[in-house]
């Protein structure tokens, strides 16, 4: 049958207090890629940056079952990842003009290969049944009247009788007490991809003098049964050998750069093109991200895995 694109949720209203919405998204197909596009218009004649536009989206759930998280991630993070798994993301010129709409896009990759919807990944048909979308209220001065759009795409069963396995992500978000304080994640799923991270303190944080290692993360590791079999690895500032992908930009802005700086991405085999090799077998059980703290401050970890 091809590609289906099947619209969920148009024009949505989340208002303008802390809420948490829920949306059936029972779909009959395999799906590889779901869109979250956010419109707002600007909020009075002020200066507002993109992390303004984008904190109304504290995170977002898929869910098999309500209050059954699947998976979990925080907007901010869900939106600088993009970039390091080669999805162009859209992003509106911000003005300080009142009334201006602006808008930004993510895409949730289902699949590991999400531009690519012949490969054999996906969500089976009704494995997924919901998204919980978490807003938080309206800051004056920054951006009001938004709306959301949920579409999501894949391919008939028919062409997809059996998929190999969907993304999960699992979030970790904690906060260390101590420098050297270790953290254990654990890892659920079938092949691990990769380990997707936001420190507080990252290297471009640092004052004047200071160490280079007193980042939010000193290293990382993954160990099997207490082994560890990656790393120790320290927050790389490139990790990957895949091409870095420009994000996608309307009007005359420059090219964008991360929300923040305090993200990195540890590629176990996401990036393989071969699927036989894509990632790590995990399927023996107890593995887990281990994870060094440089600062005592907040850390959010995620652990990126293939799951069926």
């Amino acid at each position: 049958m091809g590609l289906i694109v099947a619209n969920i949720e148009n024009q949505i209203n989340p208002g303008t207090g802390l809420t948490s919405i829920t949306d059936d998204i029972k779909f009959t197909f395999v799906a590889h890629a779901l869109h979250l596009n956010v419109f707002a218009e600007k909020d009075e004649a002020t200066a507002a940056t993109l992390q303004n536009l984008v904190d109304k989206l504290t995170s977002v759930n898929l869910l098999t079952t309500i209050a059954q998280p699947e998976s979990t991630i925080d907007a901010d993070d869900w939106f600088d990842l993009l970039p390091w798994i080669g999805i162009n993301r859209y992003i509106s010129t911000l003005t300080s003009t009142d009334g201006i709409p602006h808008a930004f896009g993510l895409v949730y990759p289902l699949s590991p290969f999400p531009n690519d919807p012949t490969q054999n990944f996906g969500a089976p048909a009704n494995r997924l049944t919901q998204i919980q979308t978490n807003w938080a209220a309206d800051i004056n001065q920054d951006f009001d009247t938004y709306r959301y759009d949920i579409t999501v795409e894949g391919m008939d069963v028919t062409d997809k009788p059996n998929p190999q396995g969907y993304v999960k992500f699992t979030q970790d978000s904690y906060t260390s007490g101590a420098v050297g304080e270790k953290q254990k994640t654990d890892i659920i799923g079938r092949r691990l991809l990769a380990t997707f991270n936001f420190q507080t303190t990252a290297y471009d944080d640092l004052a004047a003098g200071a160490a280079n290692d007193v980042t939010g993360i000193r290293t990382q590791a993954v160990a099997f049964s207490e082994d560890v079999k990656i790393g120790p690895y320290k927050p790389f500032r490139s990790w990957t050998q895949s091409p870095f992908h420009r994000e996608l930009l309307s009007g005359t802005a420059g090219i964008g750069t991360q929300l923040d700086l305090g993200h990195f991405l540890a590629d176990y085999g996401w990036m393989n093109n071969n699927t036989a090799r894509l990632g790590i077998d995990i399927t023996a059980g107890n593995v887990k991200v281990e994870t060094i703290a440089g600062v005592a401050e907040a850390t959010r970890v995620y652990p990126v895995a293939l799951v069926r």
